[in-house]
């Protein structure tokens, strides 16, 4: 008996679903590269392009580098042992006497 061609296969439905994720990981990557404030202009063109046109890399490489600056800016900002208080509003280490 031959197979109704009318039912797909496991092997086109495993495809369609990693077709799918593919775009759903690239969508929500794009999503983020448009919400991302650091990135402007030529920039963030380029990003777009990259995202959109090389699927699976592009988003990989976009979540690899934000993650990356994400880790570097929390590292800036932490401030160095006893530099200033940090229930002061102004971080200065005034007394309020």
């Amino acid at each position: 008996m031959d197979a109704n061609p009318l039912i797909p296969t496991a092997y086109d439905v495993v495809v369609f679903a990693v077709w799918v994720a593919a775009m759903v990981y690239t969508v929500v990557a794009l999503v983020s590269a448009v919400r991302d404030r650091r990135v402007a202009g030529i920039r963030f063109l380029l990003w777009f392009l990259v995202i959109a046109l090389v699927p699976i890399i592009g988003p990989t490489a976009w979540f690899v580098r934000r993650s990356r600056e994400v880790d570097a800016e929390s590292t800036l900002r932490a401030s160095p042992v006893g530099s200033a208080r940090a229930d002061h509003p102004r971080g200065d280490d005034r007394r309020d006497s």
